[in-house]
């Protein structure tokens, strides 16, 4: 980097004219500050601080700086008589007040007889004349630009595709320099940007030709670059949210002979703060500024790596020694040696070596992590996940046998927090639990339906310890009744037969909850029950030491078919005409007996629901469905009952000689009978209001109405005079 000369200028420092003087090679300074208050310059290389000039406010405000960071321009903004300027040599300390032209910002200090500014459209180069800086050249550029400094004195306007070089000449005026065809560049150095145009690419903006990055990048920043005679280094940052301070950084080299760009590092959050032109490199550790040159920089630390492939499996106890790689900027590499490296996580240091610890539970995410402190103050980190596994001295002695349905099996099996499971011995999963930190374990195991069968038990695992245990088991229990023959006797009992393979337990018939008889279950079992009509609902358990096996006699004893009758009665009427009734959809056919007496035929195939024409029967007689599929048999009888008077409701309340009708209500399938001088008018009710009609009739004229039914039996009867 070119660093500039003082050359001797009169600076007034508290009241008393010095001579300024700066040294070359000066590193850059930054304004520290102590809350809002300025103490002093902090010097990057030196790591000291230069102490602000006493007698001056500490809250001026920043207009300006050199390239170099060495020379500073304040403003008192709070002294309103005047708002003073003060140029300050960061590196001396020293002060002098300046006068500046009004409606300037963006103060760029060239050296301490040159500033370049600007105002709306002007841009300016202004020259001291004494303690003042007056103007003495100005270009002016309507598109209004965004200016990007390209070293000490060369500057560019950049504007709708098109950057305008500039340099401030040592007279005190601008010289353009060139004109650059980009939407939006970077400055590297020299003659060397990165257009960003598209995709990021180094550009030599004098040859105009581009060179590729070996990664597409489109949101790019120059962090600073170094050329040497063979190539160029240069850092880019971008912002980058998977980093701790949501930015990242790259390394590049360009080998101007090959035209070939390398990659040394990237996307890093480990890099250079910046790269100087002049081969020195700014570190920032922790707030604090490292300064180097650029080949200790090639030389430092980027990143550390444990050679421990991830997920390698290690048991308890085992002595590991872990190769932790240290990886260069240069892309060189060395193995560190433990000593300089702090160990943490699932990992102990016993007797000097490192161990795998013990732990009396599974370590589902076992991992340990090195870490390593550069020269720097940088700290490079690397974690190691890898399988924890345990010694297994589980087992299931205390388990005898597995039974058949839903059960809870508690065991200690002798070691705390293993899995047991257990399988078909197709694969499928029936179940699993893990003991307790006793060693206890609780595994509800269901094996409902798979009597006879094998399962497996397997405790531990591959994964988490040296070995799996398996196991296999024959599940216990009863079988399901099996019902081999029922007989249906007259209706009044049934007779089942049982088979089973093995003997034991007992056969128990309930009716609902209620028991009806228990034998001991044998191979062959016989038993017989009342009959009743609701044997559908009825069931035959198998109990004892195994889980109860049932089974559901619907279906198994007879089938579902009724007579039809109203709900007003507990039978069939003696007045009614149909005799209605449906068969099972699995009944083979029925008959009909009146009283025993063999009536009617119906065919299933035919039809289901059926309706037989009979005259009206007499009350206590019995009409009986016989329904009937394969061996099995149901019957369904009715008695007939006698049937209740009609009713009929009049709506009706008073008739005139005009009166042709007489509105009512009556039982449906009854004679609505209206009556006048002995001749009667009927109509069969629907059940719904209805109207009976008549010619007119004179005053006095009596006018009755009532319902009848087959059997003559008769509503109330309703008497209207017209009137």
């Amino acid at each position: 980097m070119n660093w500039k000369h003082w050359l001797g200028s009169a600076v007034l420092v508290c009241g008393a004219w010095m001579t300024l003087t700066a040294s070359t090679e000066a590193a850059p300074y930054e304004v520290q500050r102590d809350d809002q208050a300025i103490v002093g310059f902090y010097d990057w290389e030196t790591k000291q601080t230069t102490p602000y000039p006493a007698g001056l406010s500490k809250y001026l405000v920043l207009q300006g700086t050199s390239y170099e960071k060495t020379l500073f321009l304040f403003q008192d903004e709070y002294n309103e008589s005047e708002n003073p300027y003060y140029l300050m040599d960061a590196k001396t300390g020293t002060s002098e007040q300046v006068d500046m032209p009004d409606h300037l910002h963006g103060v760029q200090i060239i050296d301490e007889n040159h500033l370049v500014a600007n105002s709306f459209h002007d841009y300016h180069v202004l020259t001291r004349q004494g303690s003042k800086f007056v103007i003495s050249d100005t270009v002016t550029d309507d598109r209004s630009p965004s200016v990007r400094w390209l070293s000490p004195n060369r500057f560019s306007l950049h504007r709708s595709g098109l950057a305008d070089w500039y340099d401030v000449q040592a007279d005190g005026t601008f010289k353009k320099v060139r004109s650059v065809a980009t939407t939006d560049f970077s400055p590297l150095t020299g003659d060397w940007i990165v257009d960003l145009s598209g995709a990021a690419v180094l550009k030599n903006v004098e040859t105009n030709q581009t060179y590729e990055l070996p990664n597409t990048r489109t949101q790019q920043s120059s962090q600073g670059a170094y050329e040497t005679a063979d190539g160029l280094y240069f850092q880019l940052g971008e912002r980058d949210t998977s980093k701790k301070n949501m930015s990242s950084s790259s390394l590049y080299y360009f080998d101007k002979q090959t035209g070939q760009i390398r990659t040394l590092v990237d996307y890093s959050d480990d890099l250079a703060r910046q790269v100087f032109h002049d081969g020195r490199v700014a570190y920032s550790v922790s707030g604090q500024v490292t300064m180097m040159s650029f080949a200790d920089y090639l030389h430092q630390p980027i990143a550390i790596d444990d050679l421990t492939a991830d997920q390698t499996a290690f048991l308890e106890k085992t002595v590991i020694e872990p190769k932790i790689e240290l990886t260069r900027i240069d892309g060189t590499k060395a193995l560190l040696a433990l000593r300089d490296l702090v160990f943490s996580g699932n990992i102990e240091q016993q007797q000097g070596n490192y161990v795998i610890p013990t732990s009396p539970k599974r370590i589902n995410d076992a991992s340990y992590s090195a870490a390593y402190t550069a020269e720097s103050g940088l700290v490079f980190r690397t974690k190691t996940d890898y399988q924890y596994k345990r010694y297994l001295t589980a087992d299931l002695k205390q388990l005898s046998e597995v039974k058949e349905g839903l059960y809870t099996y508690k065991l200690n099996i002798g070691q705390p927090d293993v899995w047991v499971t257990a399988t078909r011995v197709d694969g499928t999963r029936l179940s699993s639990a893990l003991s307790d930190a006793d060693g206890l374990l609780i595994l509800p195991l269901s094996t409902t339906g798979l009597l006879g069968e094998k399962i497996k038990m397997t405790v531990g695992d591959d994964h988490f310890f040296d070995q799996a245990h398996t196991t296999e088991w024959t599940v216990k229990g009863y079988e399901t009744p099996f019902l081999k023959k029922s007989t249906n006797n007259n209706f009044k009992t049934v007779t089942y037969q049982l088979e089973s393979t093995v003997d034991g337990g007992t056969y128990t018939v309930y009716a609902g909850k209620k028991k009806l008889i228990t034998v001991p279950a044998k191979k062959l079992t016989t038993l017989t029950i009342p009959y009743a009509n609701d044997l559908e609902t009825y069931r035959i358990v198998r109990s004892g030491e195994y889980a109860s096996k049932s089974l559901s006699l619907k279906g198994s004893t007879m089938i579902s078919s009724t007579l039809s009758h109203s709900a007003l009665y507990d039978g069939i009427t003696d007045e009614q005409t149909l005799i209605e009734g449906a068969l099972d959809f699995d009944a083979s056919y029925g008959k009909l007996y009146i009283d025993g007496k063999y009536t009617a035929y119906i065919d299933r195939k035919k039809t289901r629901i059926f309706a037989i024409k009979t005259k009206p029967l007499k009350v206590g007689r019995v009409v009986r469905l016989v329904a009937r599929k394969g061996t099995q048999l149901q019957v369904s009888e009715l008695r007939v009952v006698a049937a209740k008077n009609p009713t009929l409701k009049s709506y009706t309340t008073a008739l005139s000689t005009r009166s042709q009708s007489w509105k009512m209500k009556a039982t449906k399938g009854n004679t609505i009978v209206v009556t006048i001088n002995k001749k009667r008018y009927t109509k069969v009710a629907t059940g719904k209001t209805q109207t009976m009609t008549f010619p007119k009739q004179k005053r006095g004229t009596k006018v009755t109405v009532y319902a009848e039914s087959v059997k003559h039996r008769k509503s109330k009867t309703f008497t209207l005079t017209v009137k």
